[in-house]
């Protein structure tokens, strides 16, 4: 910081703090009664104005009434003591700060717990609000998926289909009520039940490569290195592959894909990459959303994540530190 900037940085910083604004408050006040010795002269009327709006102010900015307290009981007794030195009317000082200090600063705290009491009420508002889409949401989305685990079984139940149809059917019954658990969780966090329980103590990376191939994904896993990452980091790099893995049977259909996991006592390094995509098809259109949400849980765990073209297809690369290494 340059010294042009240090000096207005400090001005600033001082008006923060209330007991600043009611020091200088009382001190103008002070200032005032003493100047009123038989006559009120207009200035000092500007003085208590300015002294009053100060400790508005500060009434409404303080957090605590301790501090204030003992400044205007200082101000009480500075002003008693100014009248006996100088031989002004001790009441008239007294009189001037109680009004032009005392009673603003009184003024303030009450706009302060108003303030505080309108807070209060909008956060009640938005938990309500929170509260009746987690419901709507347990509502919709439980509904369907309850629908699509129903289908699931009546397809396992089929005896006209092949043991590998009824194995993918299996499949889909089994994450359909995953899914319905994990969503009932989240509600219950929504709706301020509890913390959210996310799964297994340590996902299992090679079951989640394991169930997208057996889906009809042509994905490998490459491991380098130890595997026995801190919890936050391992459940951080479970979500990075499933997002690789999602993304490439949305957008590269048909592709190969390869997860490399190079691990050190430092970091992780996981990178994803698919091939060129199977043009017969079908695409399914993306919102990015999921590589947005995927950034942020990377930032919360301190790592890092790339992402773009690789040979045609497509490679994203996260580095996820340790949590005992940093």
């Amino acid at each position: 910081m340059s010294g042009h900037d240090s000096q207005p940085t400090r001005v600033l910083a001082a008006g923060v703090y209330p007991q600043v604004w009611l020091v200088a408050s009382v001190t103008l006040g002070l200032g005032a009664g003493q100047s009123m010795k038989g006559v009120v002269p207009p200035w000092t009327v500007a003085l208590c104005v300015v002294a009053a709006a100060v400790a508005g102010v500060a009434g409404r900015r303080a957090r605590h009434v301790g501090g204030a307290a003992a400044i205007l009981g200082a101000g009480a007794v500075s002003a008693i003591a100014l009248s006996v030195v100088t031989g002004s009317s001790w009441s008239v000082t007294l009189l001037v700060v109680g009004l032009s200090c005392g009673a603003p600063w009184l003024g303030g705290r009450y706009l302060h717990q108003q303030d505080a009491l309108a807070d209060e009420a909008a956060q009640r508002a938005r938990v309500e609000e929170r509260s009746r889409i987690a419901q709507d949401m347990h509502d919709s989305l439980g509904h369907e998926l309850n629908l699509l685990s129903l289908r699931a079984g009546a397809i396992e139940m089929d005896t006209t289909l092949t043991t590998t149809h009824h194995a993918a059917a299996s499949e889909l019954r089994v994450g359909a009520s995953a899914a319905i658990t994990q969503l009932a969780a989240v509600i219950g966090m929504l709706r301020g039940d509890g913390p959210v329980d996310w799964g297994p103590t340590r996902p299992d990376i090679a079951e989640l490569v394991r169930r997208a191939a057996d889906a009809g994904m042509d994905v490998t896993l490459v491991r380098n290195g130890p595997e026995d990452a801190a919890l936050p980091a391992a459940r951080c790099i479970h979500r990075v592959i499933q997002e690789g893995i999602t993304n490439a049977a949305r957008h590269a259909p048909g592709s190969a894909v390869t997860v490399t996991i190079d691990s050190s006592a430092q970091e992780t390094k996981v990178t994803v990459t698919n091939t060129p995509p199977n043009t017969s098809l079908r695409r399914t259109p993306g919102s990015r959303t999921g590589f947005v949400a995927l950034q942020e849980r990377l930032q919360a765990c301190g790592g890092t994540l790339s992402a773009g073209p690789h040979y045609g297809g497509f490679r994203l690369i996260a580095r996820v530190p340790h949590a005992d290494a940093r």
